[in-house]
């Protein structure tokens, strides 16, 4: 591994002092002296350009002679200057306003997307502001990219797994705004979070910039929220087989006295999730046999609600931004299987509540110039119950028998309440030494107690649990060539403090095997690096020592389904990315898009879910080695916004490296691959947009078509048991169709959706069955 360093670090910290670029600096405001953000600087005849930062402050790089700056916004008034390059040097602008019609905008430069896209990090960077309206849920959107793979347990509001190059579950970590997402609560994800309000999303994969205060070992998914500068109301209702209703709510409106901003956002999602369970196992009284039926879930409703105001001001001078929000979730959910289907329930259920008030405030030159800072503060308070009641034993058909114990764990009745408040303060402060390197310093504080009661199980010990996570992370970025050689050098800090206080099931947790009390304090390091040779081809790699600490979840348990394991020891991985990219063509007629990479993840202790089937539960636990590699790429044609199609593809070989057991016994596993993951998967979708409809430019209807394919792959180790006995789950391929309609500039749009239109029989989770063949209608209202 050190001599992979010692390549990689000589290889791309080679610098170059060329003098034929000067940097041209300055700042845009509007005639009253405020700050422009967003306006774009462009040398028109070069076609290059760059975007003001939120104090409205630039930075552009050109040629040694004469040189034309414009500087545009939306709402304001073209300014011009022209100039003779031989040095640095700061030129200002002021705009005067003047509203635009939407015809008049030119778009130059790249897009923030495909800004991050050819970062130094391997990351999907994924537009969601184009496609909000016809897009249902971002699990859909990010499961089609490459290299990822989500699967859920069942219809809306089931649990889902999201695979990055192999990784998957808890090794990833999810954001908003660089924050993370539990902040909102634990019972918001990208299934339910509303989608009006998302700009973009990042999906890093392997390495994690410091910035988002990761410690996430396979990669990390940081959701971009909108920051619009006009006010704004964007409404959607939708509705869809298996009795599903979906509502969004976003807008803006600003105060004109104050300049206040008001920031409301609301999500509701209802299903019944009643879809048809195909080829279960069901007693027949007559025959005095099991047999297969089909037939409906009968014990599935969910219902979640989410709602946030924010309120702020921007452009100030003791802030560029500073809000203050408050939001609240409520979560109702029928649970309907064990972590396995053959274990039915048929009147247990989880509810969830979380209220969190949080600060967010940004300011270039923070203190000292050039000192760029953002700092968040929240605190949310969580709770959820599990209802377990009914001395029950469920069929699928709905039919029962009077038991002696409870359905879930088997035991009394309960009634178990989780309290669990959690603070996260996270700090980033970025310093610019010169236009080509920067400094970057972030700390992130998550801080979580876990209060457990049940109300009705007098056996049950309640207990105070507390688990804190300090984070500190440094990285150092350089620019060379014209910013055609990047390199990114970081170190991160991890410092884990767990306190227990639960004794109970000590043979099954683990709690008398550990202190009741301990920190642990572990280090990783890396570096990334992207060489632009020419628009055609350009290298990224990456290198990260980088280690994960479990989650509460993990360590805790769910207080039902999943058990505490107080022994679980943090995960160490080495993650090795090597990839190419580039394009070929113009995106306003043909444009081919490439981009492939190859991963070696190197895992130590491994925390994997391990099912218990003869009771329904499962518990975390570690696995000692694991070594991961494979390959994933991506082939996108585009023709001038008219015809797009993506093709892509991901092969992960998986497998347990552990020779011997911790009794020291040969593993049965060694060189298995890692069950329950699929290895083999590729996605295919083509979409037509019809422009100008019924003679009108503000019309255009769209028809997508997507395939997904999933190879066969074992549900438990494949070491296990005789040939014939292995439990598999098959070959998959399913099919999407989409159609959509804009009109009056895309105030107006409605879509239609068919998922899985064959019916296909198709499994995820522990071959947990999802929805055959649905359809979705969503309308959208959007005014600007």
């Amino acid at each position: 591994m050190k001599y992979v360093l010692l390549f990689l670090s000589f290889f791309f910290t080679i610098p170059a002092f060329s003098q034929s670029n000067y940097t041209i600096s300055g700042q845009v405001k509007d005639t009253k002296g405020n700050p422009i953000s967003q306006a774009l600087i462009v040398d028109s005849k070069k076609n290059k350009g760059t975007y003001t930062n939120d104090k409205g402050y630039y930075q552009i790089d050109l040629q040694v002679g004469k040189n034309t700056l414009t500087a545009t916004c939306f709402g304001y008034k073209d300014a011009s200057t022209t100039l003779q390059v031989s040095r640095n040097e700061v030129v200002n602008f002021q705009l005067k306003e003047q509203p635009l019609l939407l015809q008049d905008v030119q778009v130059y430069g790249k897009s923030k997307s495909q800004q991050t896209r050819e970062g130094v990090f391997a990351v999907n960077a994924l537009d969601v502001k184009p496609i909000i309206s016809n897009l249902n849920n971002l699990n859909t959107l990010v499961g089609r990219s490459s290299g990822i793979k989500v699967r859920e347990d069942g219809g809306v509001g089931a649990n889902f797994d999201l695979t990055i190059n192999g990784l998957s579950g808890n090794a990833i970590r999810y954001f908003i705004d660089g924050v993370p997402l539990s902040s909102m609560g634990s019972g918001i994800n990208l299934s339910n979070l509303p989608i009006n309000i998302v700009d973009r999303i990042e999906v890093y994969k392997g390495s994690v910039p410091v910035e988002l205060g990761s410690d996430a070992l396979g990669g990390a998914i940081n959701i971009i929220t909108k920051n619009d500068i006009q006010d704004y109301l964007d409404v959607s209702y939708g509705i869809g087989s298996f009795d599903t209703h979906k509502a969004d709510l976003s807008g803006q409106y600003t105060l004109a006295k104050t300049g206040i901003i008001i920031k409301p956002t609301l999500g509701l999602n209802f299903s019944k999730n009643n879809y048809k369970m195909k080829n279960v196992e069901v007693w027949n009284k007559e025959e005095q046999e099991f047999q297969e039926i089909d037939t409906k879930r009968f014990h599935d409703k969910y219902f979640s609600a989410f709602g946030k105001v924010e309120v702020g001001v921007t452009r100030k001078r003791w802030a560029d931004s500073f809000f203050i929000s408050a939001s609240a979730s409520s979560i109702n959910k029928q649970l309907q299987t064990g972590s396995v289907q053959t274990f039915v329930y048929g009147k247990a259920k989880r509810e969830n509540e979380a209220y969190t008030l949080a600060a967010h405030y940004k300011k270039q030159n923070f203190i000292v110039r050039k000192l760029a800072a953002d700092l968040t503060l929240s605190h949310s308070w969580d709770k959820s119950m599990v209802v377990d009641t009914a001395y029950r034993k469920y069929s699928w058909d709905g039919s029962y028998q009077e038991s002696s114990r409870n359905e879930i764990l088997g035991r009394g009745k309960s009634i178990r309440h989780i309290k669990r408040p959690k603070t996260h303060l996270r700090s980033n402060f970025n310093y610019k030494l010169n236009p080509s390197h920067n400094l970057n310093l972030n700390y992130l504080l998550n801080r979580t107690s876990n209060d457990r009661y049940d109300e009705l199980d007098e056996e049950f010990e309640p207990s105070k649990d507390k688990l804190t996570k300090h984070i500190i992370g440094l990285s150092y970025q350089q620019n060379f060539w014209k910013e055609k050689l990047s390199n990114t050098f970081f170190a991160k800090n991890y410092i884990n403090h767990l306190s227990i206080g639960q004794t109970d099931l000590s043979w099954i947790t683990g709690s008398k095997d550990v202190p009741q009390s301990s920190t642990t304090n572990n280090w990783g390091y890396g570096l990334a690096s992207r060489l632009n040779i020419f628009q055609a081809l350009a290298i990224k790699a990456s290198y990260e020592h980088s280690v994960r600490l479990p989650l509460s979840r993990e360590y805790l348990g769910n207080g039902t389904t999943i058990y505490p394991n107080f022994s679980l020891k943090p995960e160490n991985s080495n993650n090795i990315n090597f990839g190419l990219f580039g394009s070929i063509g113009s995106p306003n007629a043909h444009q081919l898009t490439y981009e492939g990479n190859y991963f070696i993840r190197d895992v130590k202790d491994y925390i994997r879910l391990v099912v218990t089937d003869a009771e329904g539960t499962s518990q975390y636990s570690n696995v000692k080695n694991v070594k991961i590699n494979g390959v994933e790429g991506e082939l996108r044609y585009d023709y001038a916004d008219i015809i797009q199609v993506v093709l892509n593809g991901t092969y992960v070989d998986e497998k347990n490296t552990s020779k011997y057991m911790l009794n020291g016994k040969p593993d049965i596993t060694y060189k298995n691959r890692i069950p329950n993951h699929p290895w083999l998967y590729s996605n295919f979708e083509c979409s037509y947009k019809l422009k100008n409809l019924f003679g009108n430019a503000d019309n255009h209807l769209k028809l997508a078509y997507y395939f997904q394919y999933v190879h066969w792959f074992y549900l438990t180790w494949e070491g296990y048991g005789s040939l014939e006995s292995k439990s598999t789950i098959p070959t998959q391929c399913t099919s999407d169709l989409q159609l959509s309609y804009s009109f009056h500039q895309n105030r107006y749009n409605v879509s239609l959706e068919c998922n899985n239109i064959f019916d296909k029989l198709v499994y995820d989770n522990f071959m947990l069955q999802k929805p055959g063949r649905s359809f979705f209608c969503k309308f959208r209202l959007f005014i600007n």
